[in-house]
């Protein structure tokens, strides 16, 4: 059944991006990190002594949607090969937040966008998350673990190449959803000077997002809980969010009803810990040095409610002081789009403000 899945996705891609050719990839990581041994640690074990650290250590495979330009020449040219945008979606979702695979809502990828735009991209699922190794105990799945294999994966991307004929790439632009924002975030901390990504592109995401759970909950109950037909054999620090209208703007004309039973239909997991780290966010990011970007949905129900998105200025002020190293840093406000900037009417306008900053970044 799984063959048959990904080759049902390979053709769509081909047949509804013509100049486009994906793969699925399955790739191994290393991954050596200590982590809290309380997994409600906001902060990650940044701010813990070593007693309160346990280390991990394995090799995970993660699975992800390689996508790109047919007429991409091997080298140099026009397109430049070797920029390539690893996509890093949020909480519960999977790699289909950028690529959904279905025909109805082709118009919602954004893999198929950017390849049309000459742009090559790596949709990946997280640690523990769709295709991706699942580790048996959930509070192994945290910000150090998940934020390490990104990190390890883009090494890889930059030394080895993803599938024959394809070149390893040189630059590696970081693009973030929510959540998938913070990972990238506590690896640009961790990494510093020695991040592999050039620039990281964060979506739906703010210092100040607020308080995280830190257990299930009606809102983010545990998985097996939820669904135990698919989840029933997970520890029940995985959680999952049934719930999707948060994720859409409030005005009900803004977004497909059909899309968001896509989007609960197609959901996956996350864990506690994931969530409860999410303080990690607030921390500078001290020694990064690469282009940094924020792009936020005026109509998110999270980040921008009460009017919080409406001073862009102020806010890109107060968003910029925690990556002071940074070549550049820049914010954006999307009208109208809410949490999940791909997967509402106004997805269009979020994808060209991506593939702008991909190509200022590129240069």
């Amino acid at each position: 059944m799984l063959l048959i899945a990904l080759v049902v996705l390979f053709h769509f891609y081909i047949a509804f991006g013509a100049s486009c050719n994906c793969s699925p990839v399955l790739v191994p990581v290393h991954v050596d990190v200590f982590v809290p041994k309380d997994p409600t640690d906001i902060f990650a074990g940044l701010k813990s002594n070593l007693s309160s650290l346990r280390r991990v250590e394995a090799i995970y495979s993660i699975y992800g949607l390689f996508c790109q330009p047919e007429s991409m020449p091997a080298s140099g040219g026009g397109k430049d090969p070797g920029v390539l945008q690893l996509l890093v979606h949020g909480i519960t979702y999977t790699n289909q937040y950028w690529s959904p695979s279905v025909e109805e809502f082709q118009n919602y990828s954004y893999t198929a966008f950017s390849c049309d735009r000459g742009l090559s991209s790596l949709a990946i699922d997280w640690v523990g998350v769709g295709l991706s190794t699942r580790p048996a105990n959930s509070s192994d799945m945290q910000h150090p673990t998940v934020a390490a294999a990104l990190s390890q994966l883009a090494h890889h991307l930059q030394t080895v190449s993803l599938l024959p004929g394809v070149p390893p790439f040189k630059t590696i632009i970081g693009i973030g959803h929510s959540a998938g924002s913070g990972l990238l975030t506590f690896a640009a901390i961790i990494d510093g000077a020695r991040s592999p990504f050039a620039a990281l592109i964060l979506t739906s995401a703010l210092s100040d997002a607020g308080a995280a759970p830190t257990a299930p909950s009606s809102l983010v109950p545990s998985a097996r809980d939820d669904t135990p037909l698919r989840w029933g054999a997970l520890d029940p620090g995985y959680i999952t969010a049934p719930n999707r209208s948060i994720f859409y703007p409030v005005d009900s004309t803004a977004f497909s009803p059909r899309m968001q039973l896509f989007d609960a239909f197609t959901r996956d997991v996350g864990s506690v810990a994931i969530l409860a780290q999410t303080g990690v966010v607030s921390l500078a990011a001290q020694n990064y040095g690469g282009r940094v970007a924020k792009v936020l949905g005026a109509a998110d129900q999270f980040i921008c409610a009460d009017g919080r998105c409406e001073d862009v200025a102020a806010l890109s002020a107060a968003e910029g002081v925690l990556w002071p190293e940074a070549e550049s840093f820049e914010l954006v406000v999307l009208q109208n789009s809410g949490h999940d900037l791909n997967l509402d009417f106004f997805a269009p306008a979020a994808f060209r403000t991506f593939v702008g900053l991909v190509k200022k970044f590129s240069r």
